[in-house]
């Protein structure tokens, strides 16, 4: 006889005291959030080997748990718990010995504003002569050069998104348009080579592109995460030469532990970087 599913009720509701059945009574769980649906997500996931202590704040060491356990699951790895990767971790935890396992966060950790990058994968120019009241509303909240200069999503916006997800972790990028000054022109230190979450820059035809180091490709690519790669936040496959003009990382924040290629997790990515205009 069939055992019945740990967090699914005959009906396929589910269970009481599962993660689910938090989320679905009180919705998702993210950054900031904090309560008894938080310790208990804490506890399972400290199950899969995670740091994580069942303090009941949702804070940032959640956060790259949470992101970690998505992107190592196939989920959208964006922080949050909402309804699939609540069952995701409530069809592990069920199914599998409650010996914790080895798993560590990927290499370094992901710093907040690659987490918030991570989050926005998707988001895409509008279709024809039409703009993303998303990307255009970035570009407002930036204010000054950015605000006056940026009207329409056609205009590239790979510097926009890397200013957008400094300015949302209270760091201070370029506040201007131009991808290569991340090349310096901004508070921020050179490394002596790739790490997550590193801004780089390189030059492109026409112009110059910025893309934040989220890993690297089985094919021995750097994934950049970036706007305006194929019209649309994505991860893409960048040569290690072409990245050229270093490594960045903001000046007011702790500085990686680990820098070097073979630091990197492996990621997917949505091919080799070919559209950046």
């Amino acid at each position: 006889m069939d055992q019945p599913n740990a967090t699914a009720s005959r009906s396929g509701a589910p269970v009481v005291g599962s993660i689910s059945a938090l989320v679905a009574a009180d919705g998702a769980l993210s950054l900031g959030d904090s309560g008894i649906a938080v310790k208990i997500l804490q506890k399972r996931l400290a199950l899969r080997g995670y740091g994580l202590t069942g303090t009941g704040y949702f804070g940032n060491l959640t956060d790259i748990a949470v992101t970690d356990y998505q992107l190592k699951h196939g989920l959208k790895p964006d922080g949050i718990v909402g309804p699939v990767t609540a069952r995701s971790i409530d069809d592990e935890n069920a199914s599998t010995p409650t010996t914790p396992q080895v798993v560590k966060p990927a290499a370094g950790g992901r710093p907040p504003w690659l987490i918030y990058g991570l989050s926005l994968l998707g988001t895409k120019e509008g279709a024809g002569s039409k703009d993303n009241p998303a990307i255009i509303d970035w570009a407002e909240e930036e204010g000054g050069d950015i605000a006056a200069n940026y009207k329409h999503d056609a205009t590239p916006w790979c510097a926009l998104f890397a200013n957008h997800i400094l300015t949302k972790c209270d760091l201070k990028g370029t506040e201007t348009l131009w991808a290569l000054d991340f090349a310096g022109k901004w508070p921020a230190v050179r490394l002596s080579g790739p790490a997550l979450g590193a801004f780089a820059p390189m030059k492109r035809p026409g112009g110059g592109h910025i893309t934040v180091v989220a890993g690297k490709t089985s094919a021995g690519l750097i994934a950049g995460l970036g706007g305006n790669q194929g019209d649309a936040v994505s991860i893409r496959g960048f040569p290690r030469d072409r990245l050229d003009r270093g490594f960045w990382w903001p000046a007011k924040h702790p500085l990686p532990t680990r820098i070097g290629f073979d630091t990197l997790p492996v990621v997917s990515t949505a091919g080799a970087s070919i559209n950046e205009a």
